[in-house]
């Protein structure tokens, strides 16, 4: 089974419980498609994991990251947190699935990534989980762990 580390904004948005919702419906999907998901809120959200320090959350998140075989990022929201995960990821290989609204300006940088493998755009959350399954369907057989 592939494990798919799922990224996201935490801090800083307008609507944090709406985007948690989209991360564990994009987790749902993975499952659906037998695919192991890690998402991160559900572990060391700085709402109701407070207690939880940056150190910790960063090793947890970091671990997380070298153990999945994907990485599939909401890029939406300018985050420090999903570009460092990005990042790292990059450094490691594993592949990433960009995801963002259509219309909305995405900084080329995480763009230009070259393990990023697709980006959708779509029109709201229930476009992006129908695009992001078709996604998942073509890359499932590569997301089997070595």
């Amino acid at each position: 089974m592939g494990k798919v580390y799922v990224s996201g904004a935490l801090t800083g948005v307008d609507d944090s419980e709406f985007l948690k919702a989209f991360y564990e419906a994009i987790g749902s999907l993975c499952r659906e498609l037998s695919l192991e998901a890690y998402i991160p809120h559900l572990i060391t959200d700085p709402c109701t994991n407070p207690d939880v320090t940056p150190r910790k959350v960063f090793e947890t998140d970091k671990y997380q990251i070298s153990q999945s075989n994907l990485v599939v990022a909401y890029v939406g929201f300018p985050s420090l947190g999903v570009g460092m995960e990005l990042a790292y990821a990059e450094v490691k290989d594993i592949p990433i699935i960009l995801l963002y609204e259509q219309g909305k300006n995405i900084s080329r940088f995480p763009r230009g990534i070259p393990t990023v493998i697709a980006e959708i755009q779509f029109q709201d959350p229930s476009d992006a989980l129908i695009k992001l399954k078709v996604c998942l369907d073509q890359f499932r057989g590569n997301l089997s762990p070595d």
